[in-house]
């Protein structure tokens, strides 16, 4: 059997830590956060509110700057001629800049939905520590259960 490590647990807060938010994941990612959080002996509840407390406490200008993403794509020769061809086409400098405009539109959308089948994860934190990750993630633009579970799975899939 696997010897787990035990996490400290959060410092005492203020008051009580009655207030909640959700993480909307699916049942596989889900079991993946379970399995990270049981490794690491904690419960998920805190793993998540420690996550998004360190996400809210960052400095602001760090979470202004422009990350650069590299994503693989598996291309046919051909297929990478016609990507090549479309960007020169609608005048971009690179495939790169070809693709990130095709895509901004997406991203610029204040909903985003897909249908999926998701759970919902409850995460407790204080009135004090509710009121700051509540004003850290309305600035993201996204729904606060979307953003956690983004932030989740960022870290556990590192």
């Amino acid at each position: 059997m696997k010897a787990t490590k035990t996490r400290e647990l959060r410092p005492q807060a203020p008051s009580l830590r009655k207030r909640f938010l959700y993480a909307e994941v699916t049942e596989q990612e889900h079991q993946e956060i379970q399995r990270y959080c049981r490794n690491k002996g904690e419960s998920v509840s805190q793993f998540i509110a420690d996550l998004l407390l360190a996400e809210a406490r960052k400095p602001k200008g760090k979470q202004n700057q422009k990350v650069i993403l590299k994503p693989a794509l598996a291309l046919t020769p051909q297929q990478q001629d016609k990507l090549e061809l479309l960007a020169r086409l609608h005048k971009k400098k690179s495939v790169g800049e070809y693709i990130l405009d095709v895509l901004e539109p997406e991203l610029e959308l204040k909903r985003l939905h897909v249908p999926v089948r998701t759970k919902l994860v409850r995460y407790y934190l204080s009135p004090e520590e509710y009121d700051l990750v509540a004003k850290h993630i309305a600035t993201s633009g996204l729904s606060p259960s979307s953003y956690a579970a983004m932030v989740v799975l960022r870290v556990i899939r590192k």
